[in-house]
């Protein structure tokens, strides 16, 4: 006698009954499903929210005249077209303030490397190093930029009583957060500050890297720059292609520090895109969402732009 979960044959259209077994497992894959799409539904609900929906408003609001205050006027690619005018080229300048700023991107990389590769070869006291150059990281942006905006003071600041220690003699008129030095010592800070971040990142790629490798370069005569070249720099490059990356995304970005240790003061030399666009937002300059949206697309656009070229550039150097 045939089971139910054997063939029964009906006439000239046989048909395969259903297994238990089977609807059990289609029944937990709709509850795996189901419950996955719950798990992921604050994300997507989140990104959608506050990403997704605020990116398309603003993209339609750069080509309107909009003062919060009344409806949205469609003026094409005029907002635009004022970005480059004479009358606003603040914005022009605070991005070449911005490029100046990602000079600290690669030189943080280094010292970051640097740094992870002596504790590499520490067997003591390696953890409580790292754990210290990491608090920097974890603190926040606003208090940090207390502390060197105190540091950075004349005449009683840290770094000032240092140099005077070492033999310089600064005068009432040198200042570290004056126009001509300003930007170096945010660079400094930024250096200070991302540190440990990145330490950790080439501190796990380091250890990932297979020492056979360097045993096998020395017995062929390699010397540290031949292995460095030929092992080291091969090993870590992923990770370094993604702080460059990313810390050049956030140098256009910066915003918080630069506000903070001016007191909001803006001028020239330390305008910064991000902040340019906040002035116009908070209606410093007349509630201006729509030439503010404008500027911030175009910032979007300059950052796909040099992403997308370090992308086509990391082809020739990245090996995963």
């Amino acid at each position: 006698m045939q089971t139910t979960a054997e063939v029964v044959t009906l006439g000239e259209g046989a048909e395969t009954a259903p297994s238990p077994k089977k609807n059990k497992m289609n029944r937990r894959r709709r509850n795996e499903c189901i419950w996955g799409y719950v798990f992921i539904a604050p994300l997507c609900i989140g990104f959608l929210l506050f990403t997704a929906f605020p990116l398309v408003l603003s993209i339609g609001y750069s080509f309107t005249e909009y003062d919060l205050f009344s409806p949205p006027k469609f003026i094409g690619f005029g907002n635009f077209i004022e970005i480059f005018s004479s009358n606003t080229d603040w914005f022009l300048r605070s991005l070449l303030n911005a490029l100046v700023f990602t000079i600290g991107v690669p030189l943080g990389a280094l010292l970051s490397l640097v740094v992870a590769a002596m504790l590499v070869n520490i067997s003591r006291g390696s953890t409580a190093l790292r754990m210290i150059f990491y608090i920097p990281t974890i603190c926040g942006s606003v208090a940090l930029t207390f502390i060197w905006q105190w540091m950075f003071a004349s005449h009683y600041g840290i770094l000032w009583e240092f140099l005077e220690n070492l033999g310089f003699h600064l005068t009432d008129d040198f200042g570290f957060l004056d126009e001509e030095h300003f930007m170096a010592s945010m660079i400094f800070m930024g250096l200070w500050a991302g540190l440990g971040g990145g330490l950790l990142l080439f501190y796990s790629s380091l250890q990932s890297i297979s020492r056979d490798l360097y045993d096998a370069a020395a017995l062929d005569g390699a010397g540290p720059l031949t292995k460095f070249r030929a092992i080291t720099l091969p090993g870590i490059s992923p990770v370094l292609f993604y702080i460059l990356l990313t810390g050049v995304v956030g140098s256009f970005q910066a915003f918080t520090q630069f506000q903070v240790m001016t007191g909001d003061i803006i001028s020239e030399h330390t305008v910064m895109p991000v902040w340019w666009i906040y002035r116009y937002i908070t209606g410093e300059w007349g509630y201006r969402y729509g030439f503010a949206s404008a500027m911030g697309l175009l910032l979007g656009l300059i950052l796909i732009i040099v992403s997308a070229i370090q992308f086509i550039a990391s082809k020739y150097w990245v090996k995963y």
